[in-house]
């Protein structure tokens, strides 16, 4: 058969269809065989066209993928961070007896379709109808240590005006201050928020079979939107916050932020992400997030009159070292309230004691486990009363106290320094405490600091204080009378 072209398959269909011509016409005019034009006559097939078949597979292929069909559905149970892939199942293959390459079950497994995407429609939000939530892991530099944080998300998928905040832990009282940080922000809250299966939110199932937990039932009732939950494994539904993770390890922590603080940090991400709602736009769409965001705010659901008390209470026992536990870190009270049952509040960066409804002390959260929090002057009368163990008491060389003491222990030479660490403790208890610290501070700066030199120091600064308040700084000074010694120069000038 001969080699047809564009412009003889052109002929043939012409002659065929406009001027009406038989195949053996069509044959004879342009030169070629009768099955040529009853090939293409009637545009059944085009030239240059190859026709798709299907090559019969070979007896080992067959084997093999009923092999791997066979796997998969022996460990479809398996969870999702065990689920099997290609390299697991020819390495099954292998010790199996079956002599093959990896890339050959590799390709085996892509035909196959086993690991497909799940299929998902593209959602379009109205404003203020959503917000989306999630939490992400980045690092910083805190007070010049290496830490790895929470980082907490929000996201109005909207106008994708973008809300993000840190935490030491992905505690729940984590979890519900975000919610209230974000909502603030935003100034309103949205018709529905959206979740992963989140233990903090959600105690049992996932999806529709949810079960809230009753604090988070609390969060929304309080604040009037409907938490919905996304099917396990299903991040898709909640697109935009997945996406905004990587956006906020980008935008505020490359390269990573050294701060002195959490709180500074929390602002440096919170002006990372309003500088990015101000001057981004996402690619496909033709507004600013600004302006998009600017207009969703006006579809927000209204603050309530106050925010949520967000803090965990738990009961708890204050034991003999004057402390009570919250998990495994200590927290001190002052020692009249041994063996009674206290209340303490639980935030993200506070531990507050109370007893009766009275504050009776409140702490910076520890930031990682055992992280105590021991307040020296608390142990100061049991201190006196049991002088010896003052050496090695764990209030006196790890304690909560101010930096000026902090720096007396490490300059002092002497060697009961503890001994008059807990004398000088005793002397705030009848000193204005900033006279107490400045004068620690300047004993410090001799280099060699010690009660007495602090003492001296408090007793200097109690003598300016005894000091009139005004100086007369006017003076009346008799001036001598020159009128000889001008006299004795004339005299001399004659001569």
């Amino acid at each position: 058969m001969a080699v047809v072209d564009t412009e003889k398959y052109r002929m043939i269909r012409r002659l065929y269809t406009v001027e009406g011509l038989s195949q053996r016409q069509i044959a004879r005019q342009l030169n070629v065989s009768r099955d040529t034009v009853k090939k293409y006559c009637e545009g059944k097939a085009i030239p240059g066209e190859r026709k798709e078949y299907t090559p019969e597979k070979a007896p080992l292929r067959l084997m093999l993928e009923e092999e791997i069909l066979k796997i998969i559905n022996e460990n479809k149970d398996a969870p999702k961070k065990q689920s099997l892939n290609a390299k697991i199942i020819w390495e099954k293959l292998i010790d199996s007896g079956y002599r093959i390459g990896e890339s050959t079950i590799r390709k085996y497994v892509q035909e196959l379709r086993i690991d497909k995407p799940e299929i998902f429609i593209p959602i379009e939000h109205e404003p203020g109808e959503s917000m989306e939530f999630d939490w992400g892991d980045a690092y910083a530099y805190i007070n010049k240590v290496k830490t790895r944080v929470s980082v907490f998300c929000a996201v109005l998928p909207y106008s994708y005006g973008i809300f993000s905040t840190v935490f030491p832990d992905k505690t729940s009282s984590s979890f519900f201050m975000g919610h209230v940080m974000a909502f603030e922000y935003f100034g309103g809250v949205a018709l529905h928020c959206i979740y992963d299966n989140l233990k903090s939110a959600v105690l049992e199932g996932s999806g529709k079979e949810a079960v809230k937990q009753e604090k988070f039932k609390k969060l929304e009732a309080h604040y009037a939107f409907e938490g919905i939950f996304c099917n396990a494994y299903s991040g898709w539904e909640k697109g935009s916050v997945e996406n905004l993770v990587s956006i906020v390890r980008k935008i505020a922590f490359t390269p990573m932020p050294n701060v002195e603080s959490y709180q500074e940090l929390q602002e440096h991400v919170a002006r990372k992400c309003l500088q990015y709602c101000m001057n981004h736009r996402i690619k496909t769409r033709t507004r600013t997030i600004k302006d998009m965001l600017d207009e969703e705010r006006t579809y927000l659901l209204p603050l309530p009159a106050y925010p949520l008390d967000i803090a965990e209470e738990v009961k708890a026992n204050v034991h003999s070292d004057l402390t009570v536990r919250v998990g495994s870190t200590k927290y001190s009270v002052p020692p009249e309230y041994v063996g009674l049952s206290v209340t303490v509040k639980i935030s993200p960066f506070n531990v507050d004691i109370y007893h009766m409804g009275k504050l009776i002390w409140k702490h910076k959260k520890g930031l990682y486990p055992q992280d105590h929090q021991y307040v020296t002057e608390h142990y100061l009368e049991i201190l006196q009363r049991k002088p010896r163990a003052i050496k090695n008491a764990i209030p006196i060389n790890k304690g909560i106290m101010p930096q000026e003491l902090k720096n007396f222990l490490k300059l002092c030479k002497d060697r009961d320094k503890n001994v008059q660490l807990v004398n000088i403790l005793l002397l705030a208890r009848k000193l204005d405490n900033d006279l107490l610290l400045w004068a620690v501070k300047q004993a410090n700066l001799t280099g060699v600091p010690n009660y007495d030199r602090v003492c001296f120091y408090v007793e200097i600064s109690q003598r300016k204080d005894d000091l009139p308040k005004t100086i007369e700084t006017e003076f009346n000074i008799d001036h001598a009378n020159l009128e000889e010694y001008d006299q004795l120069i004339e005299r001399k000038s004659k001569v």
